[in-house]
């Protein structure tokens, strides 16, 4: 009868065991999850800017010039007002929230004003590279998340 007594004691340690790394797995499943989902509403933010940029880069009336544009100086996403497309650097961060601008980059293309004609689509890309923080989401997708949003003014 001893021993029977000692499999029973065995064996609610190992439910407990089993329960703790279950209960472990599904915390970092959970935390993988989150973070997913973030990277989701990141995506969808940038495509949204993506669009907002080239709207404001076709409507708006800036004069041709052979300033450098805000989007192709390190830098130039945060001090816009020195540089060329001031309004689309801004839309840009403004419809991105509180993102890193250092992570953020842009392309327009034409990239000069002074190519920009009257009724000609603006193409505008904008690539955000994310770090993932998550163990598991990492394992999958790698270091960095990267989303890239294509836009066109019409």
């Amino acid at each position: 009868m001893p021993d029977a007594d000692l499999v029973k004691g065995a064996s609610r340690g190992q439910v407990g065991a089993e329960f703790s790394m279950v209960v472990a797995f599904l915390f970092a499943l959970g935390v993988m999850g989150v973070q997913f989902l973030g990277l989701g509403v990141t995506a969808v933010k940038v495509g949204h800017a993506a669009q907002e940029a080239a709207y404001v880069g076709a409507s708006t009336p800036e004069p041709a010039s052979d300033k450098t544009p805000c989007w192709a100086v390190t830098g130039g996403l945060v001090q816009s007002k020195d540089y060329a497309d001031a309004a689309i650097c801004q839309t840009v961060l403004e419809n991105l929230g509180n993102v890193d601008p250092k992570l953020v980059s842009v392309s327009v293309s034409p990239s000069s004003l002074m190519q920009r004609g009257k009724h000609q689509p603006i193409h505008v890309t904008i690539t955000y590279r994310q770090t993932i923080t998550s163990p598991l989401l990492r394992a999958v997708l790698g270091d960095t998340f990267v989303t890239t949003g294509d836009a066109w003014s019409q």
